[in-house]
């Protein structure tokens, strides 16, 4: 089988983790890059080897290209992967997917009409503690799970948002730190948990001089009937890593980025993962590369043997439907149901 073709939409710090990730991997070829930046296409390209191309169109108009990696601000997702799928190529694009719901709809329907396959990255469900959780969860071990939490307070500095002109806007970010920030914590868990029924939240700019919050708190209903708490902030000094916590009425897990912390589970072990601390609390880019390798290769073998993605577009859209949802409660102060 020959190497299956890439391209990367935007050159941006992100850009440099999916090059690594396809680099990484047999039996896929990194061939071409774009970018509205002439330097940063340049020194891109130069730097992996690839194809330059100043226009997107001419990009996908590649016949060597199979898949291509959406690597831009996320106010511009939607309209790439709707141009990429028009063009019959694969797409992996960084998280949110699109900023709404019905801008999620609109990718759904490019990709249904063009059958073409979607990695939404989520690095997170594959990291083998969540995984594992969310099985002795199913198999009841915690017995009824009545609460769910996820807390995630952050530290991104004022200069951080200055670095960019679109940092911090709705019209580009969507939302903060939720959108940004947490839609990875969120996604964990609502992969754990299921479907949510109702929220009611609070969003607010306390700290930073953006248009969107960068602080959060959300009372989540499940469907399940459980209950939790969502919250998220880039304003704490000095940043915390990622803590989530399940709670059954036979035992509770605390998770903290992806190291198991506290395990009370009667008739199991505790289990090691040889977890390495993270700092990407503190800094955006303090991650490592293996959760993209994943998640690319998965969807690799999703085009081998024509099935699904592990974090399709159908998976992509939740966190984005519950964020928004978390932001009409705020703005309307009501509770609000998800479909």
């Amino acid at each position: 089988m020959r190497k299956l073709g890439f391209g990367i939409i935007g050159c941006g710090a992100i850009s440099h983790m999916h090059a690594g990730a396809v680099n990484a991997l047999d039996s896929a070829e990194l061939l071409a890059c774009s970018d509205v930046s002439m330097k940063n296409l340049e020194e891109f390209s130069k730097q992996y080897g690839i194809t330059p191309y100043k226009d997107v169109e001419k990009m996908l108009e590649d016949e060597r290209i199979d898949i291509v990696s959406i690597c831009t601000p996320s106010g511009l997702h939607k309209k790439f992967c709707v141009m990429c799928a028009e063009a019959k190529k694969h797409i992996v694009v960084e998280k949110p997917m699109a900023l709404t719901p019905s801008d999620c709809d609109e990718i759904i329907e490019a990709c249904r009409k063009n059958n073409v396959k979607m990695e939404v990255i989520s690095q997170n469900r594959f990291k083998e503690a969540f995984i594992y959780v969310k099985k002795i969860v199913e198999e009841g071990y915690l017995g009824k799970i009545v609460c769910a939490d996820i807390y995630m307070k952050f530290f991104r500095s004022p200069e951080y948002y200055a670095s960019s002109n679109w940092k911090g806007t709705w019209k580009m970010d969507g939302g903060g730190a939720l959108m940004n920030q947490g839609i990875h914590g969120i996604d964990i868990l609502l992969f754990i948990m299921g479907k949510v029924k109702s929220v009611f939240g609070y969003a607010r700019t306390l700290a930073r001089d953006i248009e969107v919050e960068d602080t959060a708190s959300a009372v989540v209903e499940f469907e399940s009937g459980a209950l939790g708490v969502i919250q998220g902030t880039t304003s704490v000094t000095p940043g915390y890593p990622r803590r989530l916590e399940i709670n059954g009425d036979r035992g509770s897990i605390e998770i903290i980025d992806g190291d198991i912390t506290v395990f009370d589970v009667e008739g199991l072990e505790k289990p090691d993962f040889g977890i390495v601390g993270s700092q990407a609390h503190k800094d955006p880019m303090a991650f490592e590369i293996d959760g993209h390798v994943r998640q690319i290769n998965d969807l690799l073998k999703a085009i081998e043997c024509d099935g699904s993605t592990s974090v399709d577009q159908y998976e992509g859209k939740k966190p984005v439907e519950l964020i928004m949802a978390i932001y009409e409660s705020s703005k309307t102060g009501r509770q609000v149901f998800l479909k």
